[in-house]
């Protein structure tokens, strides 16, 4: 095939690209470094229990945005799985984001809304004159001031440090721009998606069939430096790390990682797609039961087994996964350098997804950019 445009990565971003393009004729070549389509939103179907198995952690699909929506929903049916958290703080579970709820059963207290709302603005009130805190000059003095100290201890702390690999101290208050407290029920994760659920196929069959114009051709287990000596004036939409694919020249942009272990079990059930750990003594900060997503399924909702999955956060060096960039104003101005590098040496690439955006973009976010892209194409 004689290509307009090489695409490198085969997640949301690079198959939305793809999809469009091949859909106005273009002729595409997207190729990913995997064995895999999918990026990390990868999933399969475990044959014996029919459970869908997200590789790489729970992905959730859930969007404000008709535009998107409308999109996704050519490809794939979704349920009508509305997603909640609950989480683990010495031994109890509790609704997650804090609500009513929360707060009343970890002061003991049976207050109405507006006695809660009285009650935590006290506590801040108080707090904050206990650490004398005006202006907050790091995370834990911010989240101190938005919700006070004792939710902020049992729920957002330690969390926080096993997620980000240091003290709170340590780190910026503008990482901390809100945290939502709700003074009613309500314990929806996503209460403004307007649109919410898991897909009935799996993330996979999703990206399988938005690739199936006789347009795409597709290469897995390829990278870019494979190709790139035969491709080298040919437009490109890159989604790897910039500094990887500049052999990291100006140095290596700081992300966090994740691993995560697994299991089959009949005698443990969480009863929750997730459950958050938010005590210290606990090394991971997600455990996931990927069959309470099929709620479609009665059969494999109610199956015997469960696969529990203990997601950790992790150290980023090159060579292992980068989940989430460390974004301060030390890594934008690194990433800023990388971009003029790029134009340099690269003026026939573009870079586009998550790690080429150095953003952490939910599913649709990657949709959405992707779908603004290619209309400037």
């Amino acid at each position: 095939m004689n290509y307009d445009y090489l695409i490198v990565g085969a997640g949301f971003f690079g198959a939305t690209v793809a999809e469009r393009l091949a859909s106005r004729g273009k002729k595409v070549l997207i190729i990913d470094r995997r064995p895999h389509l999918a990026g990390n939103a990868y999933s399969y179907t475990d044959q014996e229990t029919g459970i869908e198995i997200h590789q790489y952690g729970s992905h959730i699909f859930h969007t404000e945005s008709d535009e998107v929506w409308a999109y996704i929903t050519k490809f794939t049916a979704f349920n009508n799985y509305v997603h909640t958290v609950p989480t683990r703080h010495n031994g109890k579970l509790y609704p997650m984001p804090i609500n009513l709820d929360t707060i009343n059963l970890l002061y003991g207290k049976d207050f109405t809304p507006e006695e809660a709302e009285q009650f935590i603005a006290q506590e801040i009130k108080k707090d904050t004159a206990k650490y004398h805190i005006e202006d907050p000059q790091n995370f834990e003095e911010k989240g101190i001031s938005l919700i006070g100290e004792r939710l902020y201890q049992a729920f957002i702390k330690n969390y926080t440090e096993k997620q980000w690999g240091t003290s709170a101290k340590n780190l910026s208050a503008e990482i901390l721009k809100r945290i939502p407290v709700r003074f009613n029920h309500d314990d929806r994760y996503f209460a403004s998606a307007k649109h919410q659920g898991i897909p009935k196929n799996g993330y996979t069959k999703i990206i399988e069939k938005m690739l199936t114009s006789p347009n795409i051709e597709i290469k897995l287990g390829t990278s870019y430096k494979d190709l790139a000596q035969d491709f080298k004036s040919l437009k490109t939409i890159y989604t790897g790390p910039v500094d990887e694919l500049l052999d990291y020249e100006l140095g290596v942009l700081p992300y966090r990682s994740l691993h995560f272990e697994s299991k089959w079990s009949e005698t443990e059930d969480l009863g929750h797609a997730v459950i958050n750990e938010a005590d210290a003594n606990i090394p991971y900060t997600r455990t996931h039961d990927y069959k309470y997503y099929q709620i479609h399924q009665p059969e494999v909702l109610n199956s015997k087994k469960s696969y529990l999955c203990q997601e950790f956060p992790d150290d980023y060096i090159p060579g292992k996964e980068a989940y989430y960039p460390i974004n301060n104003p030390d890594s934008a101005a690194l990433y800023q350098k990388y971009l003029e590098l790029l134009k340099q040496r690269y003026p026939h690439i573009i870079l586009g997804g998550r790690l080429g955006a150095y953003q952490y973009w939910d599913m649709d976010i990657a949709i959405k950019n992707a779908l603004g892209l290619t209309k400037t194409l």
